[in-house]
């Protein structure tokens, strides 16, 4: 982008655009022009397209599964239990992640929020996805998630067992009363079958798992 005529160093540009993406959402198509008006700059279509052309350069980089995310999620298959995404954003901004990391092919049931109307992910999304898998029991499913204030919450009131996955920027939160409690925590996705967890897991008779993809 300085190459295109960004007047700013990098380092302030990256910190803006984190701030318009974390207010507006990581599916607004207009990133760009946002950081061009934050920073007080006049409208700029090759700075934009410079911009767009290197996200696109490197989300295939950055954009890759935790190293135990494809052997956990195998294994949960071998052993008989259903996986499925619930997420929220934008359905074909979703399916374009879950393609890039190769997972696709890895859930029995897909449910994203635009589905059902909705930005955020709501009980009505975990619902659908429960449905999707053929199980309308969800106390006898598991939700795997980061975000205790828009996940973990939303999965305990849909009265789903909850396990937080301690990583990324939400690691360092604290659950702000007990509807944002999960029943469990781990650190990585296969510390499922080690954790406390798992002892949940197998006193349900074929639980249904519910996975939320990482971002």
């Amino acid at each position: 982008m300085k190459a295109a005529g960004l007047p700013i160093d990098v380092e302030t540009a990256y910190r803006k655009l984190e701030e318009i993406a974390n207010e507006t959402g990581p599916d607004d198509t207009k990133h760009f022009d946002k950081l061009l008006e934050r920073l007080g700059l006049k409208w700029n279509p090759e700075v934009i397209a410079a911009g767009v052309v290197a996200y696109r350069a490197t989300s295939p980089i950055y954009l890759t599964p935790f190293p135990d995310t494809v052997p956990t999620l195998l294994k949960l298959r071998d052993t008989g239990h259903k996986l499925g995404v619930a997420s929220k954003g934008r359905a074909v901004k979703q399916w374009q992640k879950l393609i890039q990391l190769g997972l696709e092919h890895m859930f029995h049931a897909v449910a994203i929020s635009e589905e059902t109307g909705s930005d955020a992910l709501t009980v009505d999304s975990l619902s659908r996805t429960l449905e999707k898998l053929g199980s309308r029991k969800a106390e006898r499913s598991v939700f795997v998630g980061c975000d205790l204030t828009n996940e973990i919450v939303v999965a305990n009131n849909a009265g789903m067992i909850t396990i937080r996955m301690n990583s990324g920027a939400n690691r360092i939160s604290s659950p702000r009363g007990t509807s944002e409690k999960p029943a469990f925590e781990i650190d990585r996705l296969a510390d499922i079958f080690w954790d406390a967890a798992i002892a949940c897991v197998r006193m349900q008779d074929r639980l249904q798992a519910v996975l939320r993809c990482p971002e």
